[in-house]
């Protein structure tokens, strides 16, 4: 990736067909969507909006996050053809500065796996600042088996309880298959609970 992520970003969904862009839900984190509860869900890295549209039909109130401006406005006209409300901002998610919390659950498709070292915990701390006590973490990343030259950085079920060690419950965390347009690759999925501990502490 370049110095510039937004414009490495922006070069991506330029292209028609970004690996990850399947226009599908991962499966993973479809059926998350179909439950009696109405959320406000936050989609960070949304992309195309493919699962802030998901959820915002299923009644959700959603707001999507992408560093890309292309990614954001290519979200905002798939929810006006799916006609479906959803809210989109231009933003860094280890920043999440356009965005008020708080939000009852994140679902990150392919966001944590970008990221590792520094970076993640700016990520995960922008997340705790914004997510409601109780709320929960959604996410599906590549998996500790996943090929590790094809840019996402494999992430292993210890690699999800670290990040998530303070002010966190991990509630779940296993192995899964993370879809891309050239198939399948092991992943991990994890869902992650806000506790009081981390928001009494800041």
């Amino acid at each position: 990736m370049s110095d510039d992520p937004a414009a490495w970003w922006d070069e991506a969904y330029e292209r028609d067909a970004a690996p990850w862009d399947t226009g599908e839900p991962q499966p993973a984190l479809a059926g998350v969507a179909d439950r009696p509860e109405r959320w406000r869900v936050l989609d960070p890295g949304c992309g195309t909006g493919t699962h802030a549209v998901h959820f915002a039909s299923q009644g959700h109130d959603v707001v999507g996050v992408d560093v890309s401006e292309n990614a954001v406005e290519r979200a905002r006209s798939k929810a006006d053809e799916h006609g479906v409300a959803a809210t989109f901002h231009v933003d860094d998610v280890r920043e999440l500065d356009a965005v008020a919390g708080p939000f009852d659950a994140v679902v990150d498709s392919g966001m944590f796996h970008v990221y590792a070292g520094a970076d993640r915990e700016r990520y995960v701390d922008a997340l705790a600042d914004v997510v409601a006590e109780a709320g929960r973490v959604f996410l599906v990343a590549f998996g500790a088996d996943a090929p590790a030259d094809d840019g996402p950085t494999p992430v292993s079920h210890d690699d999800v309880r670290a990040a998530f060690a303070d002010g966190w419950t991990v509630r779940e965390v296993r192995d899964t298959r993370f879809e891309t347009r050239h198939g399948a690759v092991p992943g991990t999925y994890a869902v992650v609970e806000r506790t009081r501990e981390n928001s009494a502490a800041e």
